[in-house]
């Protein structure tokens, strides 16, 4: 009988040797993936930051909203003025429009 315990004690003990070797290049293949989805997560902001920047060095006062909405895209926030004037919010910069929706101003990025 204490044969038998013995025997089953270690083939248990080889078994769950074998369980715990196989989730090893799981848990290493989720450490990689989680190290991986940041690094794109970073690029992307990267690359819209970069891409929003080239877009504020090609304002010119004169610009109508839909030209600017063609090119930067929809703004991040909109305000409005009691005389008609419009303020775009971007991530790091902002458009001020008079009432008939010309650009007249805009601030450098932050």
């Amino acid at each position: 009988m204490l044969k038998k315990i013995l025997i089953l004690f270690i083939l248990t003990y080889i078994y769950n040797n074998k369980i715990i070797a196989n989730n090893i290049p799981i848990i290493e293949l989720e450490k990689r993936i989680f190290s991986l989805e940041r690094q794109v997560a970073e690029l992307k902001n990267e690359s819209i930051n970069k891409f929003l920047d080239n877009k504020w060095k090609n304002l010119k006062k004169g610009l109508n909203k839909n030209s600017i909405k063609n090119d930067i895209g929809n703004p991040d926030r909109i305000g409005k003025y009691s005389n008609g004037d419009e303020i775009w919010g971007f991530k790091k910069f902002t458009l001020k429009f008079n009432k008939n929706g010309i650009l007249e101003s805009w601030t450098k990025p932050f």
